[in-house]
């Protein structure tokens, strides 16, 4: 059995594929983001999401001041505002925002999702905040993919139609 540490819960934990975002916040006309793949739907009533923020976080300690957040998922082709907004990027892309119920909204995200903070709690050396859904962006076009995350690497989905799951046949499904 492997050994219980943060390098090998960070391993496993690399195993669940996850999209990426960025959370931009704006106090008066400073704009601070962080590149985030800890976000996740929490409720659809009342509509609230969920961000794990590092302690040391400047994007969290501006959030303190303005109580309102934009989640920018990132499209396939973002990968460089990922890393820019990581701390990791060699060097600086070209960055557009535009005004935005929540915070600013990335220009090219493919949604982006403007929240009020509900309640901030403290776990380990994050922060959890729960925010209240109050900005929806329009829905992308058809055939726009998300960056995806995996095993400490940028991933992107093949372009092409989605298509539907076959039906299973004689099984019932139950979901809760």
């Amino acid at each position: 059995m492997p050994e219980v540490n943060p390098e090998a819960f960070r391993r496993q934990a690399g195993l669940f594929a996850t999209g990426v975002c960025v959370i931009t916040v704006q106090h008066d006309r400073q704009i601070s983001g962080m590149t985030a793949n800890a976000f996740t739907s929490v409720s659809l009533d009342p509509l609230l999401v969920l961000v794990a923020f590092s302690r040391q976080a400047h994007t969290l300690e501006v959030l303190a001041q303005t109580g309102e957040f934009a989640v920018n998922v990132l499209s396939r082709e973002q990968e460089n505002l990922s890393r820019h907004f990581a701390g990791s990027a060699a060097s600086l892309p070209e960055i557009h925002f535009e005004g935005f119920e929540g915070g600013p909204r990335l220009v090219g995200s493919l949604a982006t999702i403007g929240c009020s903070v509900e309640q901030v709690v403290s776990a380990g050396d994050h922060r959890l905040v729960v925010g209240r859904v109050i900005a929806l962006s329009p829905t992308p076009a058809e055939g726009e993919r998300p960056l995806v995350f995996w095993r400490g690497a940028y991933w992107r989905l093949p372009a092409g139609d989605v298509g539907q799951a076959p039906a299973l046949e004689g099984e019932q499904i139950f979901f809760d």
